[in-house]
């Protein structure tokens, strides 16, 4: 897979499945775009792609914030003068439920794991149809609800949709849209739920024996593998597709 002179916007590319998408982008040749707003991971994310490619530019923002993503579009073309691939994989997963009498993480939610990507997508739709490029959306697989999650759990559900509907309203334009759904990925994920370091390992193996037939958790770089395969011009006919590494948990 060649992409030489392609322009990658990648967000959340300071950890995790970002990350690694954005250093395997590098390494094929891209000019990609790092957004995050971890700082200090964003510098080593990008001195690792620099390593296997060329210099990212790099954006610290905070994607929900007023005029972040008009910000995301307006400094790529200022320093690359077009976009080729958008990888909308920011997202975040907080504990909240119907018992919960606060819109607060509710609202926090659906603006990163929802609104972002739309509104991402919105703005580099004049560039991806000078390029024929292609979006790639990046979030959980379909497993079993659990209490505490429904929230997530929609939002997953608003973004598969927003692929299937996007391609079709796309593809007049030349633009392709899919979306790459994980299971359990080894990640800062467990962050979120204020999960040590110490514990991480025990606190996988705990999930995964409940939810993955394998009792493995899946590593970002193999994600990164399928997101990047997925944005190539090795599959020009898959558009619409939701494509799913999750060891049969779904």
């Amino acid at each position: 897979m060649d992409f030489s002179d392609k322009v990658v916007i990648v967000t959340g590319g300071s950890s995790g499945i970002g990350a690694a998408s954005a250093k395997l982008f590098a390494s094929h040749g891209a000019l990609v775009v790092l957004v995050g707003r971890n700082v200090p991971r964003l510098d080593q994310v990008a001195s690792e792609c620099e390593v296997k490619g060329q210099k990212p530019l790099k954006l610290a923002l905070d994607l929900t914030a007023a005029g972040s993503c008009e910000q995301v579009v307006r400094k790529t073309i200022e320093t690359f003068k077009k976009i080729d691939v958008l990888v909308n994989c920011a997202g975040q997963g907080i504990m909240t439920s119907l018992f919960d009498d606060d819109m607060q993480v509710f609202d926090e939610l659906f603006a990163l794991n929802v609104r972002v990507p739309y509104r991402l997508t919105q703005l580099c739709v004049p560039y991806l149809t000078k390029t024929k490029g292609n979006v790639v959306n990046v979030f959980g697989s379909h497993c079993r609800g659990r209490p505490g999650m429904l929230p997530f759990g929609m939002f997953k559900d608003a973004m598969e949709r927003f692929t299937r509907a996007g391609a079709l309203e796309l593809v007049c334009v030349g633009i392709r849209m899919n979306a790459v759904r994980t299971g359990i990925c080894r990640t800062n994920f467990l962050t979120n739920f204020n999960v040590s370091e110490e514990a991480k390992d025990a606190t996988y193996e705990m999930i995964c024996k409940d939810v993955t037939p394998n009792n493995v958790p899946i590593e970002p770089e193999e994600v990164a593998r399928m997101v990047v395969f997925t944005a190539s011009e090795t599959c020009p006919s898959v558009n619409g597709a939701s494509l799913c590494i999750d060891a049969a948990a779904s």
